[in-house]
């Protein structure tokens, strides 16, 4: 059997896509061996919060802000107008697959080893059998796939424990330069992870791994790259999963208008360029790879009113910030 679309992978990029896909009328399987647990906090961020339905199915917690932190210096922000959810990721991504096959789309549980463009189609070769469709989205996050069709080449290793510690209602960051731990509370206890630019960190836990850039090519003549494949994450915002989804539905509309004869898939990367600023998340980035500064960063929060509600308005998404707010913000710790 052909089909028009096959998604690889079912995160939010791959559900969403694969959902989108099916509700627009075209015949879609997704192929996933849906036995991996996710090295992820699990947090659905303001800017989610405020574009899509948040469903009590998988909520833990909801988040009143975050804590920063480098060295012996601490910081807290406490959102005026936004909210956050700590969720259950499992939970979350079942909640997604569900609503993408109640949609149409087929599943398959079984693992893609690899994918063929034949000219008009793609090969996509499974430890089962082979599967023939006109397009695909790879959505499989950093993996020795989107590695071989020119995923994200920069992360960061991390390990992530569960603690049987009391919550609270913020999420934590631990801020370095060469790399960063977060703690997120959940319904009863604490996801807590490390990260190093270096190797994984020697402490036990689930290890995987976060890009840190964008893929320098996402899209080819007959795939996509989405999500974490594509390389869609900011660790300044602590966002992920935002990105994932979204990515996951401008491929599916990217495709639908391909196989409509309406568009070529380059203009994925251009739509994904326009709506995502990772450009001005990467000077952020840069620029907090120094000690000096990141102290300088966490005291000003804790000590500069108009700073702290700066970085809340660059967290959060409740406006937009523009390039001058930036300008301040390097100005400041510079």
């Amino acid at each position: 059997m052909r089909y028009d679309v096959a998604v690889i992978g079912a995160g939010p990029a791959g559900s969403f896509a694969a959902e989108k896909l099916s509700s627009l009328g075209h015949k879609t399987i997704i192929i996933d061996p849906c036995d991996k647990k996710k090295i992820c906090a699990g947090i659905l961020t303001a800017q989610y919060a405020r574009e899509y339905k948040v469903d009590d199915a998988y909520v833990e917690r909801e988040l009143k802000g975050v804590r920063l932190s480098f060295r012996d210096v601490r910081a807290e922000i406490t959102y005026k107008n936004s909210v956050e959810y700590s969720i259950d990721r499992e939970a979350f991504d079942s909640f997604n697959l569900d609503e993408a096959v109640n949609s149409g789309a087929e599943l398959r549980k079984d693992m893609v080893m690899s994918l063929e463009e034949n000219g008009s189609s793609l090969t996509i070769r499974t430890t089962k059998e082979n599967v023939l469709a006109d397009y695909a989205i790879i959505a499989s996050g950093v993996s020795d796939l989107s590695s071989l069709c020119g995923g994200a080449k920069k992360y960061a290793y991390c390990v992530q424990q569960k603690k049987n510690v009391e919550p609270d209602d913020y999420f934590e960051m631990n801020l370095m330069h060469s790399g960063y731990s977060w703690s997120a509370p959940k319904k009863n206890h604490v996801l807590t992870g490390t990260s190093s630019l270096n190797g994984y960190p020697d402490i036990p836990g689930e290890k995987g791994l976060i890009p840190l850039e964008p893929a320098k090519k996402t899209f080819s003549d007959r795939f996509l790259l989405a999500g974490d494949a594509a390389g869609f994450v900011s660790p300044f915002e602590g966002e992920g999963i935002f990105y994932a989804r979204r990515s996951g539905e401008i491929a599916a509309e990217i495709l639908s208008g391909a196989i409509s004869g309406n568009n070529a898939l380059r203009s994925y990367e251009k739509r994904w360029k326009k709506e995502f600023d990772f450009s001005t998340l990467a000077r952020l980035a840069l620029l907090l790879s120094n000690d000096m500064v990141l102290e300088t960063f966490v005291c000003e929060i804790r000590d500069n009113g108009r700073f702290n509600k700066l970085v809340e308005a660059i967290l959060t998404k409740e406006k937009k910030v523009q390039i001058k707010d930036i300008s301040t913000l390097i100005k400041t710790l510079i």
